[in-house]
C-alpha cells in the first residue's frame, strides 16, 4: 500500500526567501531543532539547512540535534525541541493527535526514497528476482539468512528508517514475525523476525543496532560486516548512500532493489521516503518550559520557502538530487497563447501530489489573479475556486490587453502557500474590416453587332460573354387556290445554341439549308441575366454568305 504523509506548510512563495541578512534586524533566538539523522547524514544539512538559515538569521544560534525520528519526536514531547524534521508518517500521526503539533498538519518539505543494498555478489539474489519487488527482496534476504548466506542489519532504533522496515516486515508472508519492539511504542502493524526462541528473541541473521543509531553507523556496520552468516544487507535512504559513497566510504555495497512497481505488495510508493516539519505546540507545555514558537516558525518557514524548496533540487547535483522538493503541488495548465482583446477565454489548471504515484489535491481553494504590467502587480479575479476530485480548476477570463495570469493558493493541508504562473495571453487588437463597396448592377444588355449566315453556317460578333440562341425560320408563301392573293409566314428549319466565353465572333456550322428567305431570331442572355432579342431576315443563295449589320 501507499505511503501517506501529514502535513501542510506555512510560506507565501510571492514573499519570497535567501537575501542574505534579509531578517537580521529581527530579535535574535535560540532555534532548537530535533531532527532525523537523514538530514545530517545525506550531507544536506551542512550542505544547505544550515548555511540558508544563516543567510536569513545571522544572530539566530541554531541548536539542530539529529537522532532516529523516534527519538526527535519523544524529544519534542519533552519540550526539548521548537521544531522537529521527521521521516515516518505513522509516528507523526500519533504526535499531531496527541496535540503536540501546533498546525493540523505537517508542512511536507521534501522526499527522498529507500534502498535496499547489499555485497555485489547478492547470495540472497535479490536483483536477480526483487529488484524492483522489496517486500520480496526481504523474504529473500530472510531465507538466505536462515541458510546461512546473508544477514540484514537493522537500526532497530524507531528511527523513520526502522519504522518503514518494521511495517515491510509485516507485509511479508513467508517470515516468521513477532510483534516490534515493545520499548520502541510500535503500531500494531510493525513486525520484526522472531528467533528460535520465540517472541523477544531474534533470529541470528537479523542484527539490531538500537537506540542512537544513526543511518550511517547502520550502513558502516553492515559495510564492515565479517559475520558467519555471509553477506550483509540494510535498507537506507538513497541520499545517504550516494553521499557515503561519493565520499569514498562504503563502496563495497550495491543498491540491489529500489523503486517499486505499481504491481507488488506495498504498491509504488511503499519505498517513497517523505520527510516533514513540525513547529510544536506550546500549550501542551507549563510555562517556562514552552516552545518559542516564533523560533520554530523561522525554521519552518525556510524549509517551505520557494528559494529553499528549489536549492533541495540542485543537492547535491541538479542531475541526481539527494531529495525532490515537495511543499507545494505540482501544476499543470491550460492557457491560450493569444486572444481578441474584449473576448472570454478559458483557462484550467490541475494541481497533483509531486509524491511518485502523484494524487489529485481536490477541495484546494485556487484564486485566479492577472497582471497587465508584466507581472509587476496582480490583481484577484473572482473569488477562489476549489478544485474537484481530480484536482482540477477551470476560470474565465475577460481579455482587455496582454495578461499574465497565475494562481494563488493558501496554506491546504501538508502543503505551503504559494503562487503558480499560468502562462500568458496576448491581447489582439480587434481590426474592423474596410467595408466592401456593393458593385453596380450589370443592367446593359447584350448585343449580336454582325451576323454572317450562309448555307452551311453561322458567325455572330457579340458584346460580351453571354449564350445565344438563334431561331432559323423559312419564309413560306402560300397562294390561295382560285385566287391571286397569297400569305406569308415562317416555319423554324433549326434552332442554333451558342456560348461566347467573351467579347467577340462565335461561329457554327451546320447541315446544309436550301436557298431561300429566312427570318433569324436572336437571343441573346448575359451572365447578369440580360436578354436582348433581335431579328433579321436574309435571302440565302446556294454557294452565298450575307453578311447583315444588327441593331
Amino acid at each position: 500500500m501507499g505511503r501517506m504523509r501529514l502535513g501542510v506548510a506555512t510560506v507565501i512563495v510571492a514573499m519570497g526567501f535567501g537575501a542574505a541578512g534579509a531578517w537580521a534586524d529581527d530579535a535574535p533566538l535560540k532555534v532548537r531543532v530535533q531532527s532525523t539523522t537523514d538530514t545530517v547524514d545525506s550531507g544536506l544539512y551542512d550542505a544547505l539547512i544550515k548555511t540558508e538559515y544563516k543567510k536569513l538569521y545571522p544572530n539566530d544560534d541554531l541548536d539542530y540535534k539529529y537522532v532516529g525520528t523516534g527519538a526527535a519526536l519523544t524529544n519534542a514531547r519533552n519540550g526539548l525541541a521548537d521544531a522537529v524534521v521527521t521521516h515516518a508518517p505513522t509516528s507523526e500521526a500519533k504526535f499531531v493527535s496527541d496535540g503536540y503539533s501546533l498546525e493540523p498538519y505537517g508542512r511536507a518539505i521534501f522526499y527522498s526514497d529507500y534502498v535496499i543494498v547489499g555485497p555485489a555478489d547478492d547470495p540472497a539474489g535479490v536483483a536477480a528476482n526483487a529488484a524492483h519487488d522489496a517486500i520480496t527482496a526481504y523474504e529473500r534476504i530472510a531465507a538466505a539468512g536462515a541458510a546461512g548466506k546473508a544477514t540484514f542489519y537493522s537500526r532497530a532504533d524507531a528511527s523513520g528508517t526502522n519504522v518503514q522496515e518494521q511495517l515491510m516486515w509485516g507485509d511479508t508472508s513467508t517470515v516468521p514475525l513477532q510483534p516490534a519492539d515493545p520499548n520502541l511504542k510500535p503500531t500494531a502493524a510493525q513486525k520484526e523476525p522472531v528467533g528460535a526462541g520465540g517472541t523477544g528473541t531474534y533470529p541470528d541473521w537479523y542484527k539490531r543496532g538500537g537506540s542512537g543509531t544513526t543511518q550511517a553507523q547502520n550502513l558502516d556496520a553492515t559495510s564492515a560486516c565479517q559475520a558467519t552468516t555471509g553477506g550483509c544487507y540494510t535498507m537506507l535512504d538513497r541520499g545517504t548512500f550516494n553521499y557515503r559513497v561519493n565520499q569514498g566510504l562504503d563502496t563495497n555495497l550495491v543498491i540491489l532493489a529500489d523503486k517499486n512497481t505499481p504491481d507488488v505488495r506495498g504498491g509504488q510508493n511503499l519505498l517513497v521516503n517523505p520527510f516533514s516539519v513540525y513547529i510544536v505546540n506550546p500549550d501542551k507545555f507549563a510555562d517556562g518550559s514552552k516552545p518559542n514558537v516564533e523560533a520554530g516558525r523561522r525554521f519552518a518557514d525556510l524549509l517551505t520557502s520557494a528559494d529553499f524548496q528549489q536549492k533541495v533540487l540542485g543537492y547535491p547535483t541538479a542531475s541526481n538530487p539527494a531529495f525532490f522538493s515537495d511543499a507545494f503541488p505540482k501544476v499543470d495548465a491550460t492557457v491560450p497563447t493569444t486572444a481578441y482583446n474584449g473576448s472570454v477565454v478559458p483557462l484550467s489548471a490541475t494541481f497533483t501530489d509531486k509524491l511518485p504515484g502523484g494524487a489529485a489535491v481536490a477541495g484546494l481553494p485556487a484564486q485566479l489573479q492577472a497582471s497587465t504590467d508584466g507581472g509587476a502587480t496582480f490583481t484577484n479575479l473572482g473569488t477562489p475556486v476549489p478544485t474537484d476530485a481530480h484536482g482540477a480548476v477551470a476560470f474565465t477570463a475577460l481579455v482587455s490587453s496582454t495578461t499574465t495570469y497565475r494562481v494563488s493558493l493558501p496554506r491546504y493541508q501538508k502543503f505551503s502557500p504559494f503562487t503558480q504562473d499560468l502562462g500568458v495571453v496576448a491581447g489582439v487588437p480587434v481590426v474592423t474590416p474596410t467595408p466592401i463597396a456593393t458593385p453596380t448592377p450589370d443592367k446593359t444588355a447584350p448585343t449580336v453587332s454582325r451576323a454572317a449566315f450562309s448555307t452551311k453556317s453561322l458567325s455572330l460578333t457579340v458584346s460580351e460573354k453571354s449564350t445565344i440562341t438563334v431561331v432559323v425560320a423559312k419564309k413560306v408563301v402560300t397562294k390561295k387556290k382560285g385566287s391571286k392573293k397569297s400569305t406569308t409566314s415562317y416555319k423554324t428549319a433549326k434552332t442554333i445554341k451558342l456560348s461566347a466565353s467573351a467579347a467577340g465572333v462565335v461561329k457554327t456550322t451546320f447541315k446544309t439549308l436550301k436557298p431561300a428567305t429566312y427570318r433569324l431570331t436572336i437571343t441573346t442572355t448575359d451572365a447578369a441575366g440580360n436578354v436582348k432579342k433581335q431579328v433579321v431576315s436574309v435571302v440565302l443563295k446556294a454557294k452565298k454568305s450575307v453578311t447583315k449589320t444588327l441593331k
